[in-house]
């Protein structure tokens, strides 16, 4: 809440508006009145405005109108005259152009249907017409005739088939030509294979001329006669056949004599059919001769021949003994095929089996100046390529160039033997390689232990060399010392440091097990520590007690420096009563408790100067 005093303001009676705010009440109250006699007369015709501009101005409503009317629009302008068309036809061609560069798919289906039978009758006419000149040659090939025609093939530089054929020729139909009545211009053509052909449109027009010349010449020679038309041209060793129609004419070259049936079975269904189905083409026809292209199998089918003893292409059946030879044929590519797949075959198992052989890495396979070549790299511990290829596969080894570069593998089984290579372990240590480590178990020397700790990690691939299972031999005796010297006890009169009598012997041997332990510790690398350790029994004072066990194990030492032993080597300590040999029940107990022990230990000699390096920091 705020900290302000609260004000109380008496009620106070309102007072009247001014004048001047009852003046600006009244003319805003007019104002008002006026907008609505506005709006009740103006508002109908202003939402009509408002939705013709609307109309006018948004795309989307114009478009959606116009696209109520546009195909009746079309239809009525194509039914005038063609401008739509022709202001269209640019348009249409680059959007044609545009799509087929971006997917031709469509285009190509769309076509496909008209193109696959177009292709498949060329091609049988093409194979059937190489057939029959191959069969005509085979046939003339070994003849008496057969030598001539050789020699007349020879003297004017033809094909010997094309003098076979010229030959043993009753008749070909060599070109044929679809020209417009009209006009006299070329709507399509083809030729038979091998024949040499003119300028076509030269040669329709050539033709046009020519029967227009032979027309007039016989209408003022002869007079006018009803449906006149040349149906045949002799130029000496060719023909050539007309077969007109409504709008146009096929105009057949032939060379040799036709029979007349061929004008019936192939001329006339050619141009009957070629006017079935472009008619509309044919009378509009304005000069472009594209759309002809459709009937190029009809005309195809007009390109007929005949030869002795033979017939048509068309009817033409192939003779036994060319099956026979394409029979062979495949048999042969099927022959080759199989033994190509199978050598193939054998080459891919064998890169197999070098793929699964360890120690071999191939880099580059494939064939080179007609032999395969392999080539990658191989460790010198794996098994040789050369034994593969002649032991486990069936190929050639003439025919197979290698090349391999040596490089080391990390295969444990490799690396296991390169160990042994250099390690040289002795019997009874086994190697074993996993995981980077290499590990030794058994019984070897102190050296060789101390080398393979050395020279292991020179190994390829090793990371650590684990000993841990592995038995020093050298420390067999040291060991074998270590456990008497620990069992020997010197037993001494109570009370005092004298030893007890009967002793002398023990001591001695004693004192050589010493000597011959400190002797043999360097060999296996370690070095000799002896704590001698004094004991009393439970009588007396424990304060006495543990002097007198200190003294005690201080005459062992001294007894010991006496006889050579390094007292750096020794060590003293006294533990009075605190670790009895035995339970104090009779005298001979406390005889037993009142004794000088050894503890051993043999240290590496390495862990001791490290030890002894870090002490001394």
């Amino acid at each position: 809440m705020s900290d302000s005093p609260l004000r109380i303001v008496p009620n106070q009676p309102a007072r009247p508006d001014p004048p001047e705010d009852a003046a600006q009440n009244e003319a805003a109250q007019k104002q008002a009145e006026l907008a609505e006699l506005r709006r009740l007369l103006v508002e109908p015709e202003q939402v009509q405005i408002n939705n013709i501009l609307e109309r006018l101005n948004n795309p989307r409503i114009r478009a959606r109108e116009t696209s109520r009317t546009l195909t009746e629009a079309v239809r009525l302008r194509n039914a005038h005259d063609d401008s739509l068309t022709e202001a269209l036809a640019p348009t249409v061609v680059t959007a044609f152009h545009s799509s087929v560069k971006k997917n031709p798919r469509p285009v190509a289906e769309a076509i496909s249907p008209l193109m696959g039978p177009a292709i498949r009758h060329s091609i049988s006419v093409a194979l059937k017409s190489m057939i029959q000149a191959f069969d005509q040659a085979l046939k003339h090939s070994f003849t008496w005739q057969g030598v001539k025609w050789r020699f007349q093939a020879w003297r004017t530089g033809r094909p010997f088939a094309e003098v076979v054929l010229l030959n043993t020729l009753v008749y070909r139909v060599e070109q044929v030509f679809l020209i417009h009545k009209q006009s006299g211009l070329l709507l399509h053509h083809i030729a038979a294979a091998s024949v040499a052909t003119q300028d076509a449109d030269i040669v329709s027009g050539m033709l046009t001329a020519i029967q227009v010349a032979i027309h007039n010449f016989a209408r003022d020679s002869f007079g006018p006669a009803q449906d006149e038309h040349i149906d045949t041209l002799d130029m000496g060793d060719r023909e050539v056949w007309i077969e007109p129609g409504p709008q146009a004419v096929i105009a057949a070259v032939i060379r040799g004599k036709a029979p007349e049936t061929l004008r019936s079975e192939s001329f006339a269904p050619a141009i009957e059919a070629i006017h079935n189905e472009q008619s509309e083409t044919l009378v509009s026809f304005d000069g472009d001769a594209t759309p002809f292209e459709l009937s190029r199998p009809h005309l195809e089918d007009c390109l007929q021949s005949q030869f002795e003893g033979g017939a048509d292409p068309a009817q033409f059946k192939v003779p036994l003994y060319i099956w026979l030879l394409i029979a062979v044929l495949l048999t042969a590519i099927a022959t080759w095929a199989f033994f190509a797949w199978r050598e193939s075959r054998r080459w891919d198992d064998y890169l197999n089996k070098l793929r699964a052989t360890p120690g071999i890495v191939i880099t580059e396979e494939g064939k080179r100046d007609g032999r395969r070549f392999v080539a990658g790299l191989r460790d010198p511990l794996a098994v040789d390529p050369q034994a593969i290829l002649k032991d486990q596969t069936q190929l050639d080894p003439a025919k197979v160039a290698s090349h391999w570069e040596p490089y080391q593998a990390l295969h444990p089984e490799f690396v296991e033997a390169r160990a042994k290579s250099l390690l040289e372990p002795p019997l009874g240590v086994a190697l074993k390689f996993g995981g980077g480590v290499l590990s030794a178990t058994g019984i070897a020397p102190h050296q060789w232990i101390a080398d393979a700790r050395k020279f292991a990690l020179a190994i390829p691939g090793v990371v650590a060399f684990n000993d841990q299972d592995l038995i020093d031999e050298d420390l067999k005796e040291p060991e074998s010392l270590r456990r008497q010297i620990e069992q020997r006890l010197v037993r001494f009169v109570v009370g005092t440091t004298q030893i007890a009598p009967g002793q002398n012997e023990d001591l001695k041997t004693l004192i050589a097990q010493v000597q011959r332990l400190i002797a043999l510790a360097p060999t296996a690398g370690r070095v000799v520590k002896i704590e001698i350790i004094g004991h009393t029994d439970t009588e007396g004072d424990e304060s006495a007690n543990q002097r007198l066990s200190e003294d005690r194990a201080s005459r062992l030492l001294a007894m010991l420096a006496a006889r050579g032993v390094g007292k750096d080597l020794l060590s003293t300590r006294g533990v009075a009563s605190t670790q009895p040999a035995r339970p104090e029940t009779s005298d001979a107990d406390k005889e037993i408790n009142r004794r000088v022990s050894f503890k051993v230990s043999l240290l590496e000699a390495r862990k001791l100067t490290t030890q002894s390096k870090e002490s001394s920091r």
